[in-house]
């Protein structure tokens, strides 16, 4: 079981009287096993059932994501979620396969300099 410290909590706010809530949410969780380099629990609200946390939460509009990260940096994210390039950015999954592609180009410079020594 992970810690706090290196785990994303996602709560996701959506309205089940829109068929796409659904679909959101698996998105998201697809989104999220594939990208995320820690764990993360999703927490999914459905409004119509709480409609309370509209204004406690300060909700505009659905779907709403709220992002927790493992560096306690905390993300808003409203709308469906389709430009999944800022959320990847936001979340620092970006900052992750940015570094696998820095040690990636390393690696294949070590090689080629190994190489070359035999030549």
């Amino acid at each position: 079981m992970s810690s706090i410290d290196d785990h994303y909590h996602l709560v996701l706010y959506i309205d089940t009287a829109k068929p796409r809530s659904f679909d959101i949410s698996h998105r998201l969780r697809q989104l999220c096993k594939r990208h995320l380099s820690k764990s993360f629990t999703l927490e999914v609200i459905d409004l119509r059932k709480e409609p309370a946390l509209l204004e406690q939460r300060r909700i505009i509009a659905v779907p709403t994501l709220d992002v927790t990260t493992p560096q306690s940096q905390k993300h808003r994210f409203v709308g469906d979620l389709t430009a999944s390039k800022s959320f990847i950015v936001a979340t620092g999954m970006f900052l992750n396969a940015e570094n696998m592609q820095q040690n990636a180009t390393k690696m294949k410079q070590n090689i080629i300099n190994y190489k070359s020594k035999f030549k």
